[in-house]
């Protein structure tokens, strides 16, 4: 780059100015005349208004010369892109750019504009776009409820033959969480099932039996994605006529139905990729037949199971155990833990990388034992040797979640226990995770408002892990854990003795035990009733966030100010904003 020298610039300048001059004498000779007189001398109105004008003048050229400038910009970085390679791409690449920027579109993994919506935006770049994305019928085989009826049309008409992608569902998130079907739902299925030879892939959220029926009789031969949300819990059953998907055989590999049941050994259900079931009470599969169906998918990559309620499996038939060498991610959530147990003994899975198990224990507290044994066991295929450790205990649950650290792509290893005695379940958990060859990298410990969990007594299973580096208490009694904190342990260490981050949200506590505490791992003087840990033993490491959270009007200001000098103002905030 080689701007013009500064003595051009100079010389431009001086051309600008004289020709200003030479246009404005009268304002040139009242800025001399003002510049003569002295201080005190009187200068009249007229005489400042020729310096503005003259004021004025030197900046309207500004302008100009400004603008001059820009419109030369504009029109190199026209020419630049019209003779960038990329407008000479062939048009089978060109299609292919196009395609790849509306994938995320087609698969709806966030609200921003349609897929439609995009690519009519796309058009109005510039007339060659227009012209061959206008001629292209691939990119318009996606259809969405939320688009004007027009462009739908449209997109019909000009994707000719291809395959369709049908979108009927809510914007955002995951259809099987969604109670009520979008609006214009009944008129968009309509459009979609006159068009069902030619779906592809399928999305809905529909609200009536009919509409179930008349989609699960639809003529879809081509069809390889199928997920469907009923609001209502229904049933399609053969017998009551009809043949599901018309019985000639789509390529189907993705299966979601969400409040929908169908003939549980119909042939539909075999060899799935993805299958996911959910919102299921009165019409839930037996134990035995979805065995037998999982049997029947030996290339199955992920599985979901999410019902209302199951009965224990009791006595059945297991018959033999099989393997899902593909299997990489597994969730069962509210499913009897006899579920949970007959699956994972059945089933073999060498390659999973995620497993989520969120599993009610009312009456089946004797399993959870052998449930976590059985989880445990896949540790060695979730998680490797750095991994990190969350438990969360609430009103009820305790859920245990591992993330590796270093892993590419994601994996997950949870459990969540559903009205088990809460010592009991982390008991089993700790003494289950103690036999794998590892132990996590980073511990966090969340206490979600009172728990079924004596506090006092909860804390010293905790000697010895020094991993734990966070902590968080949310509407509980928090003055065990700073007393814990403060004094030795019985191995002799520190409570916690590496916690970095402390948060403290909404709590019951005596503000001194608070700031003993602190005096105490910073190296003060404590408080009358904790010790002195001036014994030569390391101090843990400082606080890097220490967040306390109250009502408003509620914080002991004068303590917590203490607080925030000892720590520093960098790590310690003060919140009050708790609403109740």
């Amino acid at each position: 780059m080689n701007p013009a020298t500064n003595l051009t610039v100079d010389l431009a300048v001086d051309i600008l100015l004289q020709s200003i001059h030479d246009e404005n004498k009268n304002a040139l000779d009242s800025v001399r005349r003002i510049s003569s007189l002295q201080e005190d001398a009187g200068i009249d109105s007229g005489m400042l208004s020729q310096v503005d004008n003259y004021a004025g003048a030197i900046k309207s050229t500004l302008d100009t010369v400004q603008g001059r400038l820009l419109d030369k910009i504009s029109a190199l970085n026209t020419e630049h892109n019209r003779m960038i390679p990329f407008h000479r791409l062939p048009i089978e690449t060109f299609v292919q750019v196009i395609t790849a920027a509306l994938e995320s579109f087609q698969t709806r993994q966030w609200s921003s504009p349609t897929h439609l919506g995009r690519l009519v935006t796309l058009c109005q770049v510039c007339k060659r776009w227009e012209d061959v994305i206008s001629r292209t019928a691939s990119l318009w085989a996606t259809i969405d409820i939320r688009d004007p009826a027009v462009i739908m049309s449209t997109a019909i008409s000009r994707s000719a033959n291809h395959s369709l992608n049908v979108i009927g569902a809510p914007s955002f998130g995951l259809i099987r969480f969604w109670s009520d079907a979008p609006d214009g739902w009944e008129e968009f299925m309509n459009t979609a099932i006159a068009h069902s030879t030619r779906w592809r892939s399928v999305q809905l959220v529909v609200a009536s039996p009919d509409a179930v029926l008349a989609i699960m009789i639809a003529d879809v031969p081509r069809l390889e994605s199928f997920e469907v949300k009923s609001t209502s819990e229904c049933l399609f059953d053969t017998q009551e006529g009809g043949r599901l998907f018309q019985a000639i055989g789509p390529q189907l590999r993705r299966l979601g139905l969400h409040g929908l049941a169908i003939p549980w050994d119909s042939w539909v259900l075999h060899n799935l990729r993805h299958l996911s079931i959910s919102g299921l009470d009165n019409f839930v599969p037996s134990c035995e037949k979805m065995l037998g169906m999982l049997r029947e998918c030996p290339a199955l990559v992920d599985i979901v199971l999410s019902f209302n309620r199951t009965a224990d499996v009791g006595t059945f038939r297991q018959g033999p155990s099989f393997t899902l060498a593909q299997l990489d991610s597994m969730s069962f959530s509210r499913l009897s833990p006899s579920w949970a147990l007959a699956f994972l003994e059945t089933i073999h899975t060498p390659s999973v990388r995620s497993v989520n198990l969120d599993l009610d224990f009312s009456d089946s507290g004797h399993l959870f034992p052998s449930v976590v044994k059985r989880v445990c066991a896949l540790y060695s295929n979730v998680v490797d040797a750095r991994y990190h450790l969350e438990i969360n205990l609430y009103t009820g649950s305790l859920e245990w979640a591992c993330y590796p650290i270093s892993s590419r792509g994601w994996r997950y290893f949870g459990i969540k226990a559903w009205n088990n005695p809460a010592p009991e379940t982390l008991e089993t958990l700790w003494a289950e995770a103690g036999t794998n060859r590892f132990a996590p990298e980073s511990v966090l410990i969340c206490l979600n408002g009172p728990v079924d969990l004596e506090i006092s007594l909860f804390l010293p299973k905790l000697d010895g892990i020094h991993t734990i580096n966070s902590f968080m208490f949310y509407g509980g009694d928090a003055d065990p854990l700073f007393t814990y904190m403060s004094n030795p342990t019985t191995s002799g260490e520190w409570g916690l003795p590496e916690l970095e981050n402390l948060t403290i949200y909404d709590c019951k506590y005596d503000p001194e035990l608070l700031l003993g505490m602190v005096l105490a791992r910073y190296g003060g003087e404590g408080l009358v009733g904790h010790n002195n840990l001036d014994d030569g033993r390391d101090r843990p490491p400082p606080f890097q966030e220490l967040t306390i959270g109250h009502a408003p009007g509620e914080a002991d200001i004068d303590t917590l100010d203490l607080v925030e000098d000892i720590v520093g103002d960098h790590c310690f905030t003060l919140e009050e904003d708790v609403e109740r």
